[in-house]
């Protein structure tokens, strides 16, 4: 009996363990240190209001997912946030971003090395931006993308204004900075305006966040792999009964293997 209870115990931690260290788990982790990050700094007098994962409607018919954003009388601080391991490559023209893991050597003692890519977060950001004003006017917005601590930014160059990039543990000390740079925009009253109109839109229904999901799949199977978010190249099959066939590949082959057949 005393037996079974320990590989009992041991399968129960094990599946705990595996859950927690999900994707979505891991950034939900991160989205929650933020939130606690932006409520902090409301005990410095930085008053604002914090909503997470607002779906946008969109002009059309489509949903816009911002992943935190914090309503201030400076302007709204858009945040996206991001955990990737590995070393980080990327500005913002390029489509595609890099995540670089090296993972250890190989048999002839060379370096084994693995690259994912990822959407340019920049670019999703100015979507969501977008998204925010077609729904409530032309508002001033900054846009701040957020990685967590499990990454390096080896070489990331961005230029366009009102956008930055900084770990998660750089946050405050950031956005303290931008505030204090920063004119004054809207009033206590506008702010709460903003919040109510904007709150609703975090509570939607499972069909909806599925519908929403579905859509970027659809839009994104053109260039973008719907799986790990690398980018699809045009291949052409070399063996088999489909040789001589032409499909888009996932460019992070052999780790993801999808296919989107023309």
């Amino acid at each position: 009996m005393g037996i079974f209870v320990i590989i009992l115990l041991i399968i129960v931690v094990s599946f705990i363990s595996a859950i927690s260290n999900t994707p979505e788990a891991i950034g939900k982790k991160g989205e929650n240190k933020i939130e606690k990050d932006l409520n902090n700094i409301n005990f410095w007098g930085y008053e604002g209001y914090c909503l997470r994962n607002i779906y946008v409607p969109r002009k059309n018919g489509e949903t816009s997912e911002i992943d935190l954003l914090y309503i201030t009388r400076k302007g709204f601080f858009v945040i996206e946030s991001k955990n990737y391991s590995g070393y980080i490559f990327g500005d913002d023209r390029r489509q595609q971003w890099t995540s670089t893991l090296y993972g250890g050597t190989n048999w002839y003692g060379g370096s084994k090395v693995n690259k994912y890519k990822f959407y340019n977060p920049v670019w999703q950001n100015n979507t969501h931006i977008t998204a925010l004003k077609e729904y409530l006017g032309d508002i001033s917005a900054i846009s701040i993308i957020v990685f967590g601590g499990n990454c390096e930014l080896k070489d990331v160059n961005v230029s366009k204004e009102n956008v930055y990039i900084c770990y998660e543990k750089k946050l405050k000390k950031l956005m303290k900075k931008i505030w204090e740079s920063t004119p004054t925009y809207y009033s206590k009253e506008e702010l709460r305006v903003f919040y109510n109109t904007l709150l609703p839109l975090t509570d939607v229904s499972s069909e909806k966040k599925k519908l929403h999901v579905q859509k970027i799949n659809e839009k994104q199977q053109g260039d973008v792999c719907p799986r790990c978010g690398g980018a699809l190249v045009l291949r052409q099959a070399k063996n088999g009964i489909y040789a001589g066939n032409s499909f888009y590949g996932c460019s992070n082959y052999p780790k993801c293997k999808f296919i989107k057949n023309i």
